[in-house]
């Protein structure tokens, strides 16, 4: 049997999704630096960019609302977050890439569609961490938000996050020389985090940071999670955030069925 055959051939179902699952679980609390990382990025961002924005901002209005800055900015840290994790799964889908062992589970019966799932467990457990911290580190200062819209908000974010591991697994099979890659992310993590409206009010702002602002997939994720948190009955951008993981998560799948099975990782 050619190992191409044996590739199709070979299926380990959805079994394959649990043990990828356990291996990035446990790969998740091992990693002590990372552990430290993903909670003193989220205080920082809220105590002094959040609040202090806060403090001199005030209130403000959103879909003709009145509220609280803080509230509002609370979300563009999460869109932050969400666009950082993507590097978590580039991470781990580089060290799969460098020791054989994505080649070694495809050839094992783990699906593309299986892969991407499990190795986003990693990025998803950091996500829901650094989210929950986010919602305890609101408690002292009185934001009123609900913790059951948040749990929400949280899901949202989830399946936000999946469209940016989606595209990190793909920049990893695609640049195989590291060098390049790092240079190509770190050049995509300012812009996409800061010209989709994290922080900032459409309204208020130059019409060209709009204009960019609406080919940002972050925008759109954003916005879903903050009509959500506040409770604005518009879907229109939930579906679009759905749609758009829908679509990342189905070229994620088509490029894995094609990659290479040997590697070389520069």
């Amino acid at each position: 049997m050619l190992v191409q055959e044996f590739r199709k051939k070979s299926n380990l179902g959805i079994s394959s999704l649990g043990i990828l699952m356990h291996i990035e679980f446990k790969a998740f609390w091992r990693n002590k630096n990372i552990l430290i990382t993903q909670v003193v990025q989220p205080t920082i961002y809220f105590l002094f960019l959040v609040m202090g924005l806060g403090g001199a901002l005030g209130t403000i209005t959103y879909f003709n609302m009145d509220i609280q800055y803080q509230s509002y900015a609370l979300i563009g840290v999460m869109g932050l977050l969400i666009v950082s994790q993507m590097t978590q799964t580039i991470y781990r889908t580089t060290i799969d890439k460098r020791w054989g062992l994505l080649s070694l589970k495809f050839l094992s019966g783990i699906k593309p569609f299986y892969y991407i799932i499990g190795m986003s467990t990693y990025p998803v457990i950091g996500f829901t961490v650094q989210s929950l911290l986010l919602y305890v580190l609101t408690l002292p200062f009185d934001l009123n938000i609900s913790f059951i819209q948040f749990v929400i908000v949280i899901l949202i974010g989830i399946i936000s996050l999946l469209f940016w591991t989606s595209i990190g697994i793909m920049i990893t099979v695609f640049i195989n020389d590291y060098q390049k890659r790092d240079t190509i992310i770190a050049m995509m993590m300012l812009p996409l985090g800061f010209s989709a409206p994290t922080f900032y009010l459409a309204e208020n702002v130059p019409q060209y940071i709009n204009i960019v602002a609406s080919i940002n997939p972050l925008t759109y994720q954003v916005t879903a999670m903050r009509n959500t948190l506040f409770g604005i009955q518009d879907h229109f951008y939930l579906l679009l955030a759905v749609g758009l993981t829908t679509l990342s998560l189905i070229c994620g799948i088509w490029v894995l069925k094609r990659s290479n099975l040997v590697i070389k990782e520069n």
